[in-house]
């Protein structure tokens, strides 16, 4: 069996703005490597070794930041959508230059998404189970009504229900899959299918056709500036030194004044805070320069973006504009 694996990074991102108009989503940090970056580590270290990386947005942006997946070990390669087709659509088109055979195994992956599930599990799971058309991660909440609830017998899936009303509990879809080759033969080649509202209803219909590998492991789907905040707080609490019992924020390269007040923040390379400003709970990109008394809460800055002196800011999400 060879394993190989296609990452979803199509979307647009408009919930994202501004921050994906010069840059796609799916490249926009956690700590200090892309969203992709990351599941990429994790890919590798579960034993797939040829990724391909099903683009359209922004597509030209990707080969520069990854390359062809050397650093990460393993090999990268690059599809683009003519026009935007579905996860399923995108999934058939990603696919149309692999060879595949019946036994082989495709780990899919929507480009948003970090999770800290055990993939190798998960491939191991779907093997044990007889290679259905798909398996699914999924993961228990006590609200569903975000997500795709998920009906079960055992670990096998009954039927689909998106975002149910009601707040029931249950097994929702963590948009990581373990699918089969064979699961292709059910996305029409050139048309706009999604995998969740079509492919996998129909996978259902058949005998034993989708099954769950169940783990309840840290997820977050980087979808709005609020979750890139989240997951980049999360990435900085995880990496304050050891050494520095009482540092509450990571600053990789940026230049701080002495005066200045910066608590549960991470600031990248480049970024400049200024005398007597007050950070908290904010994330600066590359090169930002942050005035003198500026206060900033729950904000999101993007590569070289400017507050002025004296400014306040709260939840707020900033990008150059180019244009100017």
């Amino acid at each position: 069996m060879s394993l190989h694996a296609v990452i979803l990074a199509g979307g647009y991102g408009s919930r994202m703005m501004p921050l994906t108009t010069r840059t796609p989503k799916h490249l926009l940090p956690i700590g200090d490597e892309p969203v992709i970056a990351h599941q990429l580590r994790r890919l590798a270290a579960a034993g797939v070794d040829s990724v391909t990386l099903a683009t359209a947005h922004h597509a030209e942006a990707f080969l520069p930041a990854l390359g062809h997946g050397e650093r990460f070990g393993l090999h990268l390669r690059y599809t683009r959508e003519p026009e935007p087709r579905g996860t399923g659509g995108a999934l058939k088109h990603a696919c149309a230059g692999l060879t595949l055979h019946p036994d082989d195994a495709l780990v899919v992956i929507n480009g948003d998404l970090v999770s800290d599930h055990d993939l190798a599990a998960h491939v191991r799971a779907h093997v044990h189970a007889g290679a259905p058309l798909a398996t699914i991660h999924a993961r228990p909440v006590d609200d569903a009504s975000a997500f795709g609830l998920l009906h079960l017998d055992g670990d096998r899936i009954t039927r689909f229900e998106e975002k149910p009303a009601g707040a029931p509990a249950g097994f929702v879809n963590a948009g990581t899959y373990v699918v089969s080759p064979s699961l292709l033969d059910l996305i029409p080649a050139g048309e706009v299918v999604s995998l969740e509202r079509d492919v996998f209803p129909r996978a259902v219909a058949l005998d034993e056709g989708v099954r769950v590998y169940r783990e309840d492991a840290r997820f977050a789907d980087i979808g709005t500036p609020a979750a890139l905040l989240a997951a980049n707080l999360a990435w900085a609490r995880d990496h304050v030194p050891s050494d520095r019992p009482n540092a509450t924020s990571v600053l990789l390269g940026a230049q701080v004044a002495p005066t200045a007040r910066v608590e549960r923040c991470l600031a990248m390379p480049g970024a400049q805070i200024g005398a007597d400003a007050v950070l908290t709970d904010s994330v600066l990109g590359p090169g930002c320069v942050i005035g003198d008394g500026a206060h900033l809460e729950g904000c999101v800055l993007g590569d070289g973006a400017r507050v002025s002196p004296g400014l306040r800011l709260a939840d707020a999400v900033l990008e150059v504009d180019e244009r100017r």
